[in-house]
């Protein structure tokens, strides 16, 4: 989607001059303490297709605000939307996610094309204010929590309070383009983008609290064209998901993420998950940092993950204590214990630093998986005497022994793998 669409070209098709809209006009103090989301929302209401909100020079507090079709939301440098840490500041979006129940949000649209996100400004979203920093954290049964160090504490996941549970969340929109944004500390899923069509994220950074549990970077479910380019995601959940987990009937296609930088305490790159269709994708000169895992291909209940490339990886994995799914593995490629399929993942051109071997597991229902060119390097953490020798399968299976000997880079079970 070009940038004309809110230019004089844009302008020409809708036969109107557009206009940038100030939310000071609307009533907005923009000082960082007012709640400024009746004044916001007004400033987005009055825009018509075409026109850009523009945010600058301030912090607008807000609540949970309503986007529309044709609508340029632009944060300046100098600005910033910061997310209320109040909860009773935000509202149900009308719509209910399979696993998150009804929708919670910053930012939402339900439907509306060529949406735009935009400005080298930030959004803050205050995700620590809804956890719960005093209760416990889990600890798996591995670890003696009597003799866990601060460092490895600070490892595991925090308890929960009531959050918004998708904070920017766009359902069945076409070309929608974020770029030049960053956005820090979300709640839950940072950014998902259910049933749309032709979306790209440009330039973003997501960096959110890494001990807070679901707060993925972005979640594609059953969406179609999309293109994740030069981001950087720090997230303590996935980086980038592409599933069908709003829509089981959908299917999520047509994916090209590059030259990204990644760190996550559980899955880097995850495609696949519960009765997911996902298909046709290609990641390629991607930088994982430190993370539980760097690639995760999964089918699980009837779903089909196929024709997924992965191209000069260079990633780090290590053990994280706590309740994450993954323990230090470079790929985790699993169709176990599902009736699902996997077919034609490729690993090419990569290095591997990792504590555990790679993992390729299925029961006849994985094929077509190819290593080439691949290199894996062996080193342990203080972490990894706890999870020595297991093998985690979650979500299709529960943490188990598995037999590979000390150092090695790849554990195959049931499944067709291509070592070139």
């Amino acid at each position: 989607m070009s940038n004309a669409l809110h230019g004089s070209a844009g302008s020409a098709r809708l036969g109107r001059m557009s206009k940038t809209l100030d939310p000071r006009s609307f009533g907005a103090a923009a000082d960082g303490k007012t709640l400024d989301t009746a004044a916001l929302q007004r400033a987005i209401d009055a825009a018509a297709p075409g026109d850009c909100v523009r945010l600058a020079g301030g912090t607008f507090r807000t609540g949970t605000l309503g986007l529309h079709g044709g609508l340029a939301l632009e944060i300046a440098p100098d600005a910033a939307l910061e997310g209320s840490p109040d909860i009773a500041d935000y509202r149900d979006c009308g719509y209910h996610h399979r696993e998150m129940g009804e929708t919670v949000s910053l930012l939402y649209a339900l439907g509306g094309d060529d949406i735009e996100i935009r400005g080298g400004g930030t959004i803050r979203m205050n995700g620590p204010a809804f956890m719960d920093w005093d209760f416990a954290h889990y600890c798996p049964r591995e670890i003696d929590p009597a003799t866990v160090e601060p460092d490895v504490r600070e490892q595991m996941v925090c308890a929960l309070k009531k959050r918004p549970t998708q904070p920017i969340f766009l359902d069945s929109c076409r070309r929608v383009r974020v770029h030049d944004i960053t956005v820090l500390d979300a709640p839950c899923w940072t950014f998902t983008f259910s049933n749309c069509e032709d979306v790209a994220l440009e330039r973003v950074t997501v960096e959110n609290h890494r001990q807070i549990p679901n707060c993925d970077g972005v979640h594609f479910s059953a969406s179609r064209k999309i293109r994740v380019s030069d981001c950087t995601f720090l997230c303590g959940d996935d980086c980038f998901a592409a599933t069908c987990i709003t829509n089981p009937e959908g299917v999520c296609e047509d994916i090209v993420v590059e030259r990204c930088r990644m760190q996550s305490r559980s899955a880097a790159i995850r495609f696949g998950h519960l009765d997911s269709t996902v298909r046709n994708a290609v990641v390629r000169d991607i930088r994982v940092e430190r993370s539980n895992r760097a690639i995760c291909v999964f089918a699980k209940d009837g779903g089909s993950v196929s024709d997924i490339a992965f191209e000069r990886i260079e990633a780090e994995t290590k053990v994280y204590a706590g309740g994450w799914w993954g323990k230090g593995e470079p790929f985790v490629v699993c169709a176990a214990g599902s009736t699902g399929r996997i077919d034609r993942v490729a690993i090419r051109d990569s290095s591997f630093v990792c504590e555990n071997p790679g993992v390729v597991a299925g029961s006849g229902n994985v094929r077509g998986v190819v290593l080439e060119r691949c290199s894996f390097r062996h080193e342990e953490g203080h972490t990894h005497p706890w999870f020595r020798g297991k093998i985690d399968l979650q979500p299709n299976a529960k943490l188990r022994e598995a037999p590979w000997a000390p150092g090695a880079t790849l554990y195959a079970d049931g499944a067709e793998v291509c070592v070139v």
